[in-house]
């Protein structure tokens, strides 16, 4: 553990300082998806505290809850959602107007039930709420979505529109078959960012090892596609007692180990060389082409 703090030490003193928003207008926010095929996995805590962790390195971190009409982003944090996005149409509002301050810094914003078929996202409102997309593009470090549980048209959307999806799975077999057949979707949609996962729930590596194996198995052999083992997360009752509490675990407990094992998929995020996705287009423009038909999503 000696080599990951004296790597935690360095990283916070290269990135602490990165709160100038006339320093970030260079870069452009890396988008992350959440997701899972199924219910009651872990995604949304999972998510929560990736973005604290995040943030603990010196990364401006935005989470946007796109369960529609389901703020559990919300519940988990203790935070109170006075808007949504629909406010920004219905209200006048700015995207920075409609966000609220989370944990430890983190920003949240909620998508509410008042664009759940995507209605209000035609024509001017469209285009305004590209230009407020850009805005967070250009103050954040990291935009990351908690998608809803599922195969729906909305998530699929957001989902192909993402950097890196990370698809979050049980050892449940359900969980597993219903994980690959969302990942099957985006896939034969035409998704090409990095596909990652965690394994939540594990009862042991080897459990976990196993879970994955099966996954990146199948992916390979019949949608010809790698998944990044990320890592896996024990049971833990520090866990479900961080959700009762509504605080996250990372902060609840910081020194256990599921709290340690957020930390370094943290650092793998900002590791890792930015995708060829990321490199070559914004989120906005890809929503613009993905939304207008403006271009190629794929280039």
């Amino acid at each position: 553990m000696a080599d990951q703090a004296e790597k935690l030490r360095k990283i916070m003193g290269k990135y602490s300082k990165k709160e100038n928003i006339n320093e970030s207008k260079a870069r452009k926010a890396k988008f992350i998806g959440v997701t899972s095929g199924k219910g009651g996995v872990g995604k949304t805590n999972f998510t929560v505290n990736l973005a604290i962790s995040l943030r603990k390195l010196g990364y401006k971190v935005v989470i946007v809850d796109g369960d529609l009409g389901l703020a559990n982003v919300a519940l988990i944090t203790g935070t109170c959602l006075e808007y949504n996005i629909s406010d920004i149409f219905l209200q006048g509002k700015s995207i920075f107007d409609i966000m609220t301050e989370g944990p430890d810094g983190i920003k949240i914003i909620s998508g509410g039930s008042g664009i759940t078929e995507f209605h209000l996202l035609n024509g001017e409102n469209l285009n305004r709420f590209i230009n407020e997309i850009e805005k967070l593009e250009n103050y954040f470090d990291f935009i990351i979505m908690d998608t809803g549980a599922g195969i729906s048209e909305n998530v699929i959307k957001f989902l192909l529109l993402a950097d890196d999806l990370v698809l979050l799975i049980t050892p449940d077999p359900t969980s597993l078959m219903d994980g690959y057949a969302l990942l099957k979707t985006v896939v034969l949609y035409g998704y090409i960012g990095d596909i990652k996962t965690v394994i939540n729930m594990a009862g042991s590596k080897k459990e976990a090892e196993e879970v994955y194996n099966k996954l990146n198995g199948v992916s390979n052999r019949f949608l010809n596609r790698d998944v990044e083992f990320l890592d896996y997360l024990n049971k833990s009752s520090i866990v479900a007692n961080a959700v009762k509490k509504q605080r996250p675990f990372v902060l609840d407990k910081p020194n256990s180990s599921v709290s340690k094992k957020i930390n370094n998929i943290a650092l793998k995020f900002i590791d890792t060389e930015k995708s060829k996705f990321l490199k070559t287009k914004s989120f906005s423009q890809r929503f613009k082409e993905f939304f207008l038909g403006e271009g190629d999503l794929n280039k």
